[in-house]
């Protein structure tokens, strides 16, 4: 970037630490006046080697790593994770248990969902709504640890079912938070719509179009927020979404603005998917029957093959790719996760932007770069 600098631009950087940046990286800007003319990403300030972390741990062991990919998701980590073994075990999770692993993971898309457009607007000086979204996710992240014991990493998926049921009256307990999470996040969608200097920042700021985004390979809200309705749950089901009535959210501007609405809808939609499932879940074991898989299971050895599995991840495809040599630990683990396609796209979306509409476009891409580092 040096090398093409001219005698009227200049270049700074921003990162790795700033307040406007989810995590650590550092984001390059070439600048000409307040015209960003050219971005690059730096990564590795936080590299945790998590694939080689996994390569030397048993697979049980690896369950509370993958917590630590991103501790916002966890329990889509864990289900990624533990998806891929049970495929190579040849084995499914009970009915009941399928229901309960739903039901954790849509409560945590919305409290990741909650923290992501909190955070959005205290970057771009729109403060009061991360209080106001922050109080409300921690009534979901308490949901969350009745049922795990835990808020934010809980290593409570197992092979082949869950480490313990709902507790007793969670169906009563939970019900209250659905149907105040609906009414507040109406509140939230009249806050932004309303504002006047919110509008001006988002709207058709950040426009990423439906052919970038495929080609980077980005996915979740990014991408749907494009006008492109994929969604593993819909696309690829996985556990008992093919059973669930369900929409997949999209906008088609593809702006910030459009990228936030696609985060109201989805957590409407989540509620939806929660309420059904409450509904709905049966009684039966956690775990199948006749099998040595249980809550306590001891170390075991997974038949070789290599497998991948991918799930919906709050902020989209999360995938992994597993190679078992027959021993107690897997040979290999690649993951794919969903913020690095993502962040890829943010040099091509601010060229050309001014430096105020840096933070505005970085933050509605709803980041982790624990995870994008890993």
């Amino acid at each position: 970037m040096e090398e093409m600098l001219e005698p009227n631009e200049m270049i700074v950087h921003l990162g790795p630490q700033h307040p406007m940046q989810p995590g650590p990286f550092r984001l390059n800007l070439r600048l000409k006046g307040e015209t960003v003319m050219d971005a690059e990403v730096e990564l590795g300030f936080i590299h945790k080697g998590i694939e080689k972390i996994l390569e030397n741990k048993t697979y049980l062991q690896g369950i509370t790593i993958v917590d630590r990919i991103c501790y916002l998701v966890a329990l889509t980590n864990e289900e990624c994770f533990v998806g891929c073994t049970e495929k190579l075990l040849g084995i499914e999770p009970p009915e009941r248990a399928q229901y309960i692993r739903v039901i954790l993971e849509e409560l945590s898309r919305i409290q990741s969902h909650l923290l992501g457009m909190g955070e959005f607007g205290e970057f771009i000086g729109f403060v009061s709504m991360f209080m106001y979204t922050i109080k409300e996710r921690e009534d979901v992240l308490t949901l969350i640890d009745m049922v795990t014991g835990a808020r934010v990493t809980h290593s409570y998926l197992k092979f082949g079912g869950v480490r313990d049921d709902l507790p007793e009256g969670f169906k009563e307990k939970a019900l209250p938070v659905l149907n105040n999470l609906k009414k507040v996040i109406s509140d939230y969608e009249e806050l932004f719509n309303s504002d006047r200097i919110y509008r001006e920042r988002t709207i058709g700021v950040g426009v990423l179009t439906a052919d970038v985004a495929k080609s980077l390979g980005v996915s979740g809200p990014a991408l749907r927020a494009t006008g492109v309705p994929f969604d593993i749950r819909k696309n690829e089901p996985y556990l008992v979404y093919k059973d669930l009535d369900f929409k997949v959210c999209t906008e088609t501007a593809g702006d910030c603005f459009a990228r936030v609405q696609v985060r109201l809808n989805e957590m409407r939609e989540s509620i939806y998917i929660l309420e059904q499932c409450l509904d709905r879940i049966p009684n039966g074991p956690l775990f199948p029957e006749g099998t040595p898989y249980g809550r306590r299971t001891p170390v075991m050895r997974v038949p070789a093959g290599e497998v991948f599995h991918r799930v919906e991840d709050p902020r989209g495809e999360m995938g992994m790719y597993m190679i078992s040599d027959g021993s107690d630990k897997p040979y290999r683990v690649k993951v794919r996760g969903p913020y690095f396609p993502t962040l890829q796209a943010l040099p091509p979306l601010i060229k050309g932007t001014t430096v105020a509409d840096v933070a505005a476009i970085s933050g509605s891409m709803d980041g982790c770069t624990s995870e994008a580092d890993r």
